[in-house]
């Protein structure tokens, strides 16, 4: 039936004082402990935080422009530099305003920028990879790090990408093409092969972005959270 007049003023005048941390962070119930042993106190706040909107976040891709200048060539979207990352451009978006079309950008067309969280790009940089070296990306995926890997090494060296699911690696072969990549060698995986087996001791790194409970990913997905299972 509809709401009783009692009813609706509840909800008009409800607030979440004294509710608990996972009602206030708004994360599944079971997922409290080990929030609580990650963040603490402060694990509501932090849940509250993924669960609000995630700003636009692009690497600028050093093997065709810096960062200024593929800062200009996207002006009218008013980027700001990255906090932490050197190589990262983040494009402010409002809680109600519609994500702008990067996708079809000269900028991104050309392979100045690619679309990646500046998390991601701190990952990749905190690797260490240095032009010359033979790198193996094991969980590469659609690519995003092999290319920041890639930048990085100057197109010098090797990287060798491959993932368990090969179905995740087919984006990473026109991605590699726009950036002007030329050092990176996929290996798609064959039924009962070893993608990398022969790479055994010949590596000097190797970078293992593993698949995970993709916490990471909630602000942009609200809904994997509550799908999420113990």
């Amino acid at each position: 039936p509809p709401l009783s007049d009692a009813e609706a003023a509840r909800l008009d005048a409800a607030d979440l004082a004294g509710a608990p941390p996972h009602v206030v962070g708004d994360y599944p119930e079971w997922l409290d402990p080990q929030f609580d042993r990650v963040f603490g106190a402060e694990r509501a706040e932090e849940g509250a935080a993924l669960a609000s909107r995630a700003p636009l976040d692009l690497r600028v891709n050093t093997l065709k422009v810096g960062r200024e200048q593929a800062a200009q060539a996207l002006a009218e979207l008013k980027p700001q530099p990255t906090r932490w990352s050197p190589v990262g451009l983040r494009i402010p978006l409002g809680a109600e305003a519609k994500s702008p079309a990067v996708h079809a950008e000269p900028a991104f067309i050309k392979g100045w920028v690619e679309v990646q969280d500046e998390a991601s790009q701190l990952v990749a940089l905190l690797s260490g990879a240095k032009p010359g070296e033979q790198v193996v990306d094991l969980c590469a995926g659609a690519g995003g790090k092999t290319l920041a890997l890639a930048a990085m090494m100057e197109n010098h060296g090797q990287i060798y990408a491959t993932d368990s699911d090969k179905r995740r690696l087919a984006p990473i072969h026109a991605r590699i093409g726009r950036a002007g990549v030329r050092n990176v060698q996929v290996r798609t995986p064959r039924a009962g092969a070893d993608a990398v087996g022969d790479l055994a001791g010949r590596a000097d790194l190797v970078f293992v972005d593993a698949p995970c409970t993709g916490s990471g990913t909630w602000r942009r997905n609200p809904d994997a959270k509550w799908r999420l299972r113990p």
